[in-house]
């Protein structure tokens, strides 16, 4: 399960307790991430935003605090050896300043990136909980009877949302009401189309079936869309991946060879990063193309 809060240090309920007087700050770092309120939903972090950002104000400073004390005793040993100079000063105060910046413009934007993560679990079984509901609401079962399947069905994290959608139709809240709870949490904007134009549908009193029957076919094409875009942009992707992969190492060598030795200079430290470099570009490449990949479910 994924953390609610990414803390280090200390415990995500310690983290929120112990930082209460410190939700006053809170408002000052919303502009690291200005949808943090609905980024908080969507992720399903059942956070308010000042007692997030104010858990976050005491992580980044007990970082502060750590790495002030191992600078300070890297400065201290370096000191004593007489190796204490000018650039190994300046690189510690950078680490004191950068570290603790860089981890809190990532915790102002986790909720985003586990709100995203959501949307393409929630994007791979939306269309086989709509077809789920299409077939039930077909048979003649009730729409609750249909949404309850749902939520006890194997529907990963779409299951997880109907489960509290029908649970707050049990407690007395109308259906049209809990689906539009339902829409407002989820960050997938196929489900929420598609709960959207369900609730209006219940509301008219129109056929549900034959509009869910066109709901599927929507997403279906969506989807296909989606991965004819995904195709289109893989081409010049894989023409990137070559040129930077394979001609540029071969060719680029030869070149630097020939200009080293008419220009009497040596590049065997340059051949040496080659290698490097070619690592950390196809983990780049790869993490791009897989984040790319639309979520499919047909």
């Amino acid at each position: 399960m994924a953390k609610k809060v990414p803390t280090i240090m200390i415990s995500e309920d310690k983290a929120l307790s112990v930082s209460k007087p410190l939700k006053r700050y809170a408002d000052k770092l919303k502009g690291l991430a200005p949808t943090i309120e609905n980024d908080l939903i969507e992720a399903g972090i059942n956070i308010n935003y000042r007692d997030y950002l104010a858990a976050g104000i005491l992580v980044v400073g007990l970082l502060t605090g750590l790495l002030v004390g191992v600078s300070g005793l890297m400065a201290l040993i370096a000191w004593k050896k007489q190796l204490l100079t000018m650039n190994l000063g300046l690189i510690l105060s950078l680490m004191i300043i950068v570290v603790p910046l860089v981890y809190m413009i990532y915790f102002a934007n986790y909720p985003k990136l586990q709100a995203q993560k959501r949307k393409k679990k929630i994007d791979e079984k939306t269309i086989f909980a709509i077809r789920e509901i299409m077939i039930k609401v077909g048979s003649g079962e009730p729409i609750f009877n249909a949404l309850l399947d749902i939520a006890n069905g194997d529907f990963d994290v779409v299951s997880d949302e109907f489960k509290i959608t029908v649970e707050e139709i049990q407690t007395g809240i109308s259906q049209e009401t809990a689906l539009g709870n339902l829409s407002r949490r989820v960050p997938s904007q196929s489900l929420k189309r598609a709960i959207d134009i369900i609730v209006n549908t219940i509301k008219s009193g129109s056929d549900i079936h034959e509009t869910l029957a066109l709901i599927n076919d929507m997403l279906i094409k969506k989807q296909q869309s989606d991965m004819r875009a995904y195709a289109g942009e893989l081409t010049p992707m894989s023409m990137a991946y070559m040129l930077v992969s394979v001609v540029m190492p071969s060719l680029g060598m030869s070149v630097f060879v020939i200009l080293g030795s008419l220009a009497h200079m040596n590049i065997q430290d340059l051949i040496y990063m080659i290698p490097p470099f070619l690592a950390i570009f196809q983990i780049f490449f790869m993490g791009m193309v897989g984040g790319r990949r639309p979520a499919i479910g047909v």
